[in-house]
């Protein structure tokens, strides 16, 4: 019996507690990777004004790979939010205006 136990538990024990560690860790690896896209690209940057929902205006104050600070103007509040939850949020960014000589952004 002992023989049988060990010899699943040293097959089987690797898949299972690195599937366990999988699951475990989910929250945090979908964090970092999303956090690496928001960092990557430049759609948002830290400084930069932006409304979320529509009409709460805010300023990106920090990002991190694992969380985004915002300050909120209206309620003069901090708001942090794990990055993974950055999407569900309605986030809008007002576009420079453009010159309209050259047809350009300034």
């Amino acid at each position: 019996m002992e023989e049988l136990i060990s010899k699943y538990i040293g097959e089987w024990g690797l898949l299972a507690l690195s599937a366990f560690l999988g699951l475990a860790l989910k929250d945090l690896i979908q964090n970092f990777f999303i956090g690496l896209q928001f960092l990557w690209g430049h759609d948002f940057d830290v400084d930069d004004v932006v409304f979320i929902k529509g009409c709460k205006k805010a300023r990106i104050v920090r990002q991190s790979i694992f969380k985004t600070t915002f300050y909120v103007y209206p309620h003069e509040r901090k708001f942090v939010i794990p990055n993974s939850m950055l999407w569900k949020l309605d986030i809008e960014k007002q576009l420079p205006p453009e010159d309209p000589e050259k047809g350009e952004d300034i």
